[in-house]
């Protein structure tokens, strides 16, 4: 459609432009032409048949100059364009309708003492160069189009593949510190607690394999995958490890990064120190738009600094998948991290 209209601007532009450039700076070749136009035996079909035959010389060259765009096919070489464009343009030319003196339309190859034509070579170049430099426009912008398209594509991988990564650093860590804890119920001989544990642990797994390349989850899938997740360390840490969960209802169906709540409580445990006689409690709460999960520190004595790579993950895959960050207070007495809170898809 574009192309169509533009042809029609070169044709009009072709055929009427000379009133505008003679009006006012030549009267006599103005006066000329008009009595040209006037000596033709009728000047409104003559002019009708000018306008028709440039838009379709003109609509021909745009399509070809600008052919393998819309199908999504391999763009064509600009010189074959360039070549076939000079072809049908020299053939356009040779068909050209001009008026012989007695006033008859005619095309040009039929009148061989006018065959070089001064007035249709210049209207047939410049259709020609107008299609040309369109052409060689339009496909300049499709190539800029196509390349922000594909590093965007190329950006969405990259992102996709750097999330993978990160999460499957988490599995392997989780993974051994689950065979420890099972290995140590079977040692102890609660074969019963063994049993619960190893059911928990396989719905903690399969909540990870099925949710953990997702990206964005439900909170209220986090809290349910946090069920089995902290029975497990229940167990280990009878009547010394206690989770206080105060979620309003209203925010379950917000989402947050798959997986968001394991590397904190794994933290929270690794490195405090957790005695039935000094309880530890992880709090896990919504505060408006965020979920905040919290706990005392009660540090171990002579344990090995922590190397930040659990939040430094977790801050990673949040700006990921939100370009938002994590927001992390440590105090003396406090420990919490705040975990922004995404509205649902409507």
């Amino acid at each position: 459609m574009i192309n169509f209209l533009i042809a029609v601007a070169i044709s009009l532009m072709l055929n009427f432009s000379y009133f505008i450039f003679f009006l006012g700076t030549n009267s006599a070749l103005m006066e000329r032409r008009l009595r040209y136009i006037a000596s033709i035996d009728n000047p409104t079909l003559y002019l009708a048949v000018q306008v028709f035959f440039y838009i379709a010389l003109a609509f021909i060259l745009l399509t070809v100059a600008t052919a393998g765009r819309r199908s999504g096919k391999h763009p064509q070489k600009f010189l074959y364009k360039l070549i076939l464009c000079i072809a049908i343009t020299a053939m356009f030319y040779f068909l050209a309708p001009i008026s012989n003196r007695q006033g008859e339309i005619m095309f040009l190859v039929s009148h061989p003492k006018t065959l070089i034509n001064p007035m249709v070579i210049l209207k047939c170049s410049f259709t020609l160069i107008v299609a040309i430099l369109y052409g060689k426009i339009y496909e300049l912008v499709y190539q800029k189009q196509h390349m922000m398209l594909e590093n965007e594509v190329l950006r969405n991988e990259n992102l996709e593949n750097k999330y993978n990564v990160l999460v499957t650093q988490v599995n392997p860590h989780f993974f051994f510190n689950s065979l420890n804890s099972l290995s140590m119920l079977v040692r102890e001989g609660h074969n019963d607690k063994a049993l619960g544990y190893i059911d928990q642990l396989s719905d903690t797994f399969r909540y990870i394999i099925q949710n953990g390349q997702q990206g964005l989850t439900p909170l209220h899938d986090e809290l349910k995958f946090l069920d089995s997740f902290k029975f497990l360390y229940e167990v280990r840490y009878e009547g010394k490890l206690f989770f206080d969960v105060a979620v309003d209802s209203e925010m379950e169906q917000w989402q947050l990064p798959s997986l968001s709540l394991q590397p904190l409580i794994e933290n929270a445990v690794k490195h405090n120190s957790i005695t039935r006689s000094k309880p530890f409690r992880i709090s896990i709460r919504t505060e408006g738009e965020s979920l905040v999960v919290s706990n005392p520190v009660f540090s171990k004595i002579g344990a090995p600094k922590g190397t930040g790579i659990g939040l430094q993950n977790l801050s990673s895959r949040y700006l990921l998948l939100t370009e938002r960050d994590i927001e992390v207070k440590h105090t003396p007495e406090i420990f919490s991290v705040t975990l922004p809170l995404i509205p649902p898809r409507t």
